[in-house]
């Protein structure tokens, strides 16, 4: 969940309340949110959607294994400056007490791409002499680009699933207006065809019997 003071900012960017407003953790997913005045109730129950975003950046344990001692500082130096965000390296990896692998925390946007190797130079002067290391990433969230929030992908947003579900019978509603519409006016077309052809043969009735009156005089 976002940090309380970015939920009240948000909350409140969106909605422009007149009164206070009180806002407090309940769950991992929801938070209690107290109004001062009934006018600030009337505006946010009518309102139809409201969006807090979660942060995509988190902190991850990035692990190289099987990598030598002796190249595990030009690892560490060599993710913190792909990443260039706060870092945290293993205990273990610092003492050495851990021989197979070398482990480094840093943030990572989960919105982005992640690299699955990293190039570790072994000579400062010609930096085409070096070796790919393979790296791993422990325990990524998944993350929503639709809702912006973690703890799902987007195939599996409710909200998603919510807002496509309601733009499909929308456009089938949409299309059934159409279609009746389309019905209306032909009908409207055949019966003034219908009208049109009936003047028509009553007129060539006239006429003949206009011609026969004539031959008979």
């Amino acid at each position: 969940m976002p940090k309380m003071e970015f939920i009240r900012k948000s909350f409140i960017l969106q909605t422009q309340l007149t009164g206070g407003v009180n806002i407090a953790h309940y769950n991992a997913r929801h938070v209690f949110i107290d109004l001062e005045n009934e006018l600030d109730y009337n505006t946010v129950w009518t309102k139809q959607r409201m969006t807090i975003e979660e942060t995509p950046i988190v902190p991850i344990w990035i692990s190289a294994p099987c990598l030598p001692w002796h190249l595990q500082k030009g690892v560490y130096n060599t993710i913190i400056i792909s990443y260039r965000q706060g870092s945290q390296i293993l205990t273990a990896s610092i003492k050495r007490t851990r021989a197979s692998m070398a482990k480094v925390k840093v943030q990572v946007d989960l919105t982005k791409a992640r690299p699955r190797h990293v190039w570790i130079g072994l000579d400062e002067e010609d930096l085409t002499i070096g070796r790919w290391q393979t790296i791993d990433y422990e325990s990524i969230p998944p993350y929503c680009e639709y809702c912006k929030h973690q703890g799902h992908m987007g195939y599996e947003c409710k909200f998603k699933i919510r807002d496509e579900e309601f733009k499909k019978r929308k456009e089938l509603e949409a299309e059934k207006k159409d279609k009746n519409k389309g019905e209306q006016l032909k009908k409207g077309n055949d019966s003034n065809q219908a009208k049109e052809k009936g003047k028509e043969e009553e007129h060539t009735q006239r006429n003949k019997e206009a011609s026969i009156q004539r031959q008979d005089v």
